[in-house]
């Protein structure tokens, strides 16, 4: 089961089709984003754009729901989603096997059956997380300032406040190799220790290495939602620097147990708050 810390970006939606007639998709979505508390899909999530999309071409309720440990524990399995129809059975077809993959499916086709839970194979694209025994999110938080001479002997001066600058950092403790690298999450040895699927194209370090180096914005969603604090539509805005200079995984990790464990030694994305 996944946990937090949870971190998304928008990703491009491919085609897909409905009961073979009707089409639809091609849109962005961000990888995980909340409509409530109970873990619905908001709209432009990718599981609420895909339960939306099925349910305009069919004129029946679709809902979808995040699969989550509400808490910020150890967890080693992947962000999946559920979609749930209340009429008849929906056919559903993809292009590919990358294009199933960007939805968490591992096929080509399949059917989703009246009233029946259906649940993603593995996370969607668009999400990333440490998922290994532990993550950890810090935030610095700095005030950036213009001091300017309000005397032309400079005597005294002004300060202009410019607003605050947020450095996020992520780290985690006895994260699993498959979970940092595309080569190791297709051997099962490296697979089954992450707690993930060989087939898994998701949540590797470095496919969010890849969005970062184009300069997306991220959502950095650090601990659960509660009522009694955080709702579930709170989130740090992050972006990633430094990606030309730093853009291997393995300048963001060291070696705990290699080659099958690592430690994430501080990935930094920089924010407003």
């Amino acid at each position: 089961m996944a946990n937090f810390p949870i971190i998304t970006w928008q990703v491009p939606l491919p085609e897909f089709q409905v009961n073979v007639a009707g089409t639809g998709a091609l849109a962005d979505a961000w990888g995980f984003e909340l409509a409530n508390v109970n873990g619905e899909a908001s709209a432009t999530s990718v599981a609420g754009v895909f339960a939306a999309t099925v349910a305009a071409m069919t004129s029946q309720t679709v809902t979808a729901a995040y699969n989550f440990t509400n808490g910020v524990g150890p967890a080693m399995g992947p962000l999946t989603y559920s979609t749930t129809v209340t009429g008849a059975s929906i056919l559903i077809d993809f292009n590919t096997l990358e294009d199933a993959a960007v939805f968490g499916f591992d096929s080509i086709s399949f059917t989703m059956t009246s009233f029946l839970a259906e649940t993603t194979v593995y996370n969607n694209a668009g999400v990333w997380m440490p998922n290994g025994v532990s993550g950890d999110v810090q935030r610095t938080t700095k005030q950036r300032a213009a001091v300017s001479s309000s005397e032309m002997s400079g005597l005294s001066t002004d300060i202009v406040n410019w607003g605050h600058v947020a450095n996020i950092e992520v780290r985690s403790t006895l994260f699993p190799v498959a979970n940092a690298f595309v080569w190791y999450a297709g051997q099962s040895i490296y697979a089954t220790k992450a707690g993930r699927l060989v087939g898994d194209p998701n949540n590797i370090l470095e496919v969010m290495l890849e969005a970062a180096s184009t300069g997306v914005e991220f959502h950095i969603y650090e601990q659960a939602a509660t009522t009694a604090g955080l709702t579930y539509e709170d989130y740090l805005e992050a972006k990633m620097p430094g990606i030309s200079e730093k853009a291997a995984a393995d300048a963001f990790i060291t070696a705990d147990d290699a080659p099958r464990l690592w430690t994430l030694a501080g990935m930094f994305f920089r924010g407003n708050t």
